[in-house]
C-alpha cells in the first residue's frame, strides 16, 4: 500500500502545481488589472487557493485510486495502461478550462458560469461572442501547460508493482485510501465541505476569482442544477426586506413634467449594443468617438446619471420592455414559464392602440429573444430574413442595412406606433471592415471603431427619418442595452462599466427642452413607468419601474452582475461582492459610515426582493 500511496501523493502534487501555474495565469495574464494592489495582498491569493488545490487534485486522483486498488490484487495491464492516459485526458481538460475563464474574465468578469453555460445551445453565436478574445494568446497559454504539465506526468512512474504489499494492507487500502481522498474533496473534517466562498479573501475579484480553482468549479456547475430553486440571498427577514423595498419605490401622483408636444406620440426605441459612457463625449468619455450623438444632445433631453440593470442584450431588453432587473447566476429569458409571466409595455401600448414592430438584422432567435417578443405582444418581428444583406458580421447585417430597412419600412405608415431598433455592429468582434479612423488592432480601438461606425450611422438614420411625415409627431429614445468594460478594462461590477447614455430627441419633444441635460439616476427598468405616464396610460405591472421625470419619489440605479449587485444615487455608490462580503466600491469615502450601511441594506434587499419575485413567477 505504500507504494500506491506514494504515487497517489506525487499525483495530488503534480496537480497542485499545475493548478497554481494556472492561477498565475489568470491573475497575470493582464497586469493592468493588478495596478493598486499591494504584493502581500496578491500572494496570499496563492496561499488561499491551496484548500481548493487539493480538494480538486483529489476529485481527479480518485480514479487512479480506485483502479491502483485493483491492482493491489492482481496485475491487469489493461487498468495499467489506462493510469497515464486518464491523467493526460485530464491535464488537457483543465488546460481548456483554465483558457476559457481566462477569457470569459476578461469579456463578463467571471469564470465559467451556468449563464455562461446556457450559451452552449447556441455554440455559433457563442463563438463569435468570444472571438474578440485574444485568441492566440490564449492557444499559447494552453499548448504551454498542456506541453509542461505532460511532460512532467510522464516522468512519474506509473508502472512500478503495488503487489508487493501485506495482506492486512490490501484490505485496508480500498477503505483508507477512498477514505482519505474523500476528506481532501470536501476540504477537510470541517463541519460544512469547501465552497466558493472559500477563495474569496479581498476587495479585488480578479484574485478572488484566481484564488477559485476553475477544475472544481466546473465540477461543481455539472453536479449543481442550472436553476436556482430557493433564494440564495437571505440578508434579512422578507417583511424587513418588503418594508425597504417599498420606502425605495413609492408611488409616483403622476408625471411632474410633460416633454412632448403630442398627446401620443409616436415612439421609436434605439438600442444600441455595448455603448458605454466611456466613448461618449457629452458624457465625459473618450473625444472624437461619438461626435454624431453627441450633435443629437444638442437637440435632446441628455440623461446624465443612466445605468445598464445588467451586461448582456437580453437582460437590457428584458429590463426596458418588463421593467425586471437583470438577476445573477441566472437570465430569465432562457427560462420558459417565468419570462412569459412578465409584465409588458408593448401590451400597454398595444391596449392604446399603437401598433408595436421589432427591427433586428441578425438571429433572432438568439437567447429565446423571438419566443420572448412573441410572448410581450409586438405585432411583427424582423430580423435578418426580412431584407437582402449585402453586408454582414457575424451578429447581422452592418447597422446602416438595418437603419436603411427600417426608413424603406415606414415611410407610409400611421401612427401611432412603437418600434423597437435594435443594432448590432457594436458587438464583439467588433470586424467592422471600415477604417472609422482609429488606427490599431488592440481591442479597444477596435471598440472605439466599431462605435464610431454605428454613432456616424445613427446620425444619417436620424437625419433621414427627420424627413419622414411621422417624425414630427416621434419621441426617439436612444439608450444603450448595456455597457461595456471596454475601451478602460472596467471590472465587471463597476458604476462605471454599468453607466450608458439615454437621450430622448425626435420632433415631437418640447422646444424648450432641447439641448437640456437631467442628472436624475435610473436604469432601463424605469423607461416604462416614465412614457406610460406621458401618454397618461396606467402604470405597467411592475414594482420596479418609476417616473424619472417625478421628482417626489426616490431615485437611484441598481445594477447586478455575476454574484454581487450596486446601487447609486446622489449620495453615494456602493457596490458588494455577495460570496466575499466585501464592498469593491465606494464612491464617496468620507461619507458617514451609518448612512452607507443603510444604503448597503437597501441593496441587499432589493437584491433578496428581485430574487424572491424572480423564484415567484413559477409558482
Amino acid at each position: 500500500m505504500r507504494d500506491l500511496a506514494s504515487f497517489l501523493l506525487k499525483l495530488v502534487l503534480f496537480w497542485v502545481g499545475l493548478f497554481l501555474v494556472q492561477q498565475a495565469c489568470f491573475i497575470f495574464f493582464d497586469t493592468t488589472r493588478l495596478a493598486g494592489i499591494p504584493d502581500a495582498t496578491l500572494w496570499q491569493g496563492f496561499r488561499r487557493a491551496l484548500p481548493m488545490d487539493l480538494s480538486t487534485a483529489c476529485y481527479l486522483v480518485l480514479p487512479i485510486g480506485l483502479l491502483g486498488i485493483t491492482l493491489l490484487f492482481r496485475e491487469i495491464k489493461g487498468v495499467r495502461r489506462a493510469l497515464r492516459p486518464i491523467t493526460a485526458t485530464l491535464v488537457v481538460l483543465t488546460c481548456f478550462i483554465n483558457v476559457c475563464d481566462i477569457a470569459l474574465f476578461t469579456a463578463w468578469g467571471t469564470k465559467v458560469n451556468h449563464k455562461a453555460l446556457s450559451y452552449l445551445a447556441y455554440p455559433e453565436e457563442a463563438m463569435h461572442a468570444v472571438a474578440g478574445a485574444p485568441v492566440a494568446q490564449l492557444t499559447v497559454i494552453f499548448l504551454a501547460q498542456c506541453a509542461v504539465a505532460l511532460l512532467v506526468l510522464f516522468r512519474i512512474d506509473h508502472d512500478r508493482s503495488f503487489l508487493a504489499t501485506r495482506k492486512w494492507q490490501r484490505f485496508a487500502a480500498p477503505v483508507l485510501l477512498p477514505l482519505a481522498m474523500l476528506i481532501g474533496m470536501r476540504g477537510g473534517t470541517q463541519p460544512f465541505p469547501i465552497d466558493r466562498s472559500w477563495s474569496y479573501y479581498c476587495a479585488h475579484p480578479v484574485l478572488n476569482l484566481g484564488a477559485l480553482n476553475g477544475t472544481w468549479n466546473v465540477i461543481v456547475l455539472l453536479a449543481e442544477p442550472p436553476e436556482i430553486g430557493t433564494n440564495p440571498y437571505r440578508f434579512m427577514s422578507a417583511t424587513e426586506a418588503e418594508q425597504r423595498f417599498n420606502a425605495v419605490h413609492q408611488a409616483s401622483l403622476g408625471p411632474a413634467q410633460r416633454i412632448s408636444t403630442v398627446q401620443r406620440p409616436n415612439i421609436m426605441l434605439i438600442l444600441l449594443e455595448s455603448w458605454t459612457a466611456d466613448v461618449v463625449g457629452v458624457l465625459g468619455g473618450d473625444s472624437g468617438v461619438t461626435p454624431g450623438f453627441d450633435r443629437l444632445a444638442e437637440d435632446g433631453l441628455l440623461f446624465t446619471n443612466f445605468y445598464s440593470t445588467g451586461f448582456r442584450t437580453e437582460q437590457g431588453l428584458c429590463a426596458t420592455i418588463s421593467s425586471f432587473p437583470s438577476q445573477p447566476k441566472t437570465t430569465i429569458i432562457r427560462q420558459y414559464g417565468k419570462f412569459d409571466r412578465l409584465p409588458s409595455l408593448v401590451n400597454l401600448l398595444d391596449s392604446a392602440g399603437y401598433r408595436s414592430t421589432y427591427y433586428y438584422a441578425g438571429d433572432v432567435a438568439f437567447a429565446n429573444t423571438r419566443a420572448y417578443l412573441e410572448a410581450m405582444g409586438f405585432d411583427r418581428v424582423h430580423d435578418e430574413h426580412s431584407f437582402p444583406i449585402k453586408r454582414r458580421t457575424p451578429w447581422g447585417a452592418y447597422d446602416e442595412e438595418l437603419f436603411a430597412f427600417h426608413v424603406e419600412d415606414t415611410r407610409d405608415a400611421n401612427g401611432p406606433f412603437f418600434h423597437t431598433v435594435m443594432t448590432s455592429t457594436s458587438h464583439e468582434p467588433f470586424d467592422v471592415p471600415v477604417d472609422e479612423g482609429f488606427r490599431g488592432k488592440d481591442q479597444p480601438q477596435q471598440y472605439r471603431n466599431s462605435v464610431h461606425y454605428t454613432d456616424r450611422t445613427l446620425a444619417a438614420f436620424i437625419t433621414a427619418c427627420g424627413q419622414q411625415s411621422w417624425y414630427d409627431s416621434t419621441l426617439v429614445i436612444i439608450v444603450a442595452d448595456h455597457g461595456h468594460y471596454l475601451p478602460h478594462n472596467r471590472g465587471n461590477y463597476s458604476a462605471e462599466r454599468h453607466r450608458i447614455p439615454l437621450l430622448i430627441t425626435g420632433g415631437a419633444l418640447k422646444p424648450d427642452l432641447r439641448g437640456t441635460t437631467n442628472n436624475t439616476f435610473g436604469t432601463h427598468v424605469d423607461l416604462a413607468a416614465t412614457l406610460l405616464a406621458q401618454l397618461g396610460l396606467p402604470g405597467i405591472r411592475s414594482l420596479w419601474s418609476k417616473d424619472l421625470f417625478d421628482p417626489t419619489i426616490p431615485h437611484f440605479a441598481f445594477w447586478t452582475f455575476d454574484d454581487g449587485f450596486g446601487i447609486a444615487d446622489t449620495g453615494q455608490c456602493l457596490v458588494y461582492d455577495n460570496l466575499s462580503g466585501q464592498l469593491l466600491q465606494r464612491r464617496d469615502t468620507a461619507r458617514s459610515r451609518v448612512a452607507d450601511a443603510e444604503h448597503l441594506l437597501n441593496g441587499k434587499a432589493l437584491e433578496q426582493v428581485l430574487l424572491d419575485q424572480y423564484l415567484g413567477l413559477s409558482q
